[in-house]
């Protein structure tokens, strides 16, 4: 993506909009913001937690241990994975309207000829939302990896808000696994959709390998707190 484009998504920024005003968007019955936009969005509420849990614990001397890692972690997802998470969200929002744009005129097109270019057009588009939102999974997935860490190892009181991370997470890629599968299934009649196939359930196999170790972090913090109830109850 060139300077031009970064420089009209910043200038039509849907992420600068008012909470309300793009929740109404998403909820608002039109192709702009979608699907692919909600995925990354759920991917960057991982990203903030992250973030959180990340400065609180590097203030705790208790975490002392896992300060590098921690930092790390942090570094990874301020400058490299948010920002980018933030360019596929509007560049989503962007290229899928214009997807349904092509696919009116298709709709509307008298000849046959132009009924096939814009049939053309609209799949080519589709293919670069496409990409754009196996990107959105394959970052999600290491936020994934990135907030059962913290969970793990960053400061026991704050768990709520690492748990969070690991869950908003998990939704992006399930999210994502969903808009793929109807993409290829839409793309059935080209070479994207056969050459990408393998490449979804890959990534399925990889949410499932995650939720695995994330339900972990779920019983464990339970059995906390079920520990912590009954040692209150016998005191009491």
């Amino acid at each position: 993506m060139d300077q031009r484009e970064l420089t009209q998504i910043k200038s039509e920024s849907l992420l600068e909009l008012p909470t309300n005003k793009l929740l109404d968007d998403f909820g608002a019955g039109r192709a702009s913001p979608g699907s692919g936009s909600a995925a990354a969005l759920l991917a960057i509420l991982s990203c903030k937690m992250i973030i959180t849990v990340s400065d609180i614990s590097l203030n705790k001397q208790e975490c002392n241990k896992s300060h590098k890692e921690i930092s790390y972690i942090k570094e990874r997802v301020v400058s490299v994975i948010e920002p980018r998470l933030k360019v596929l969200f509007e560049a989503d929002a962007r290229d899928f309207d214009e997807v349904v744009k092509l696919r009116v005129l298709r709709d509307q097109a008298q000849s046959s000829a132009d009924k096939s270019n814009y049939s053309r057009k609209s799949l080519d588009m589709l293919e670069v939302a496409t990409d754009y939102t196996f990107e959105i999974a394959d970052k999600a997935l290491t936020l994934v990896e990135y907030g059962i860490s913290i969970f793990e190892n960053g400061w026991h009181a704050i768990r709520g808000d690492s748990g969070v991370s690991v869950s908003a997470a998990m939704s992006a890629v399930m999210s994502c696994i969903f808009i793929i599968n109807l993409n290829l299934k839409t793309l059935k009649r080209r070479n994207y959709s056969s050459r990408h196939l393998d490449k979804v359930k890959d990534l399925q196999k990889s949410l499932e390998l995650m939720q695995l170790r994330a339900l972990s972090c779920v019983t464990s913090i339970g059995s906390e707190s079920v520990e912590a109830v009954q040692f209150e109850l016998k005191n009491t």
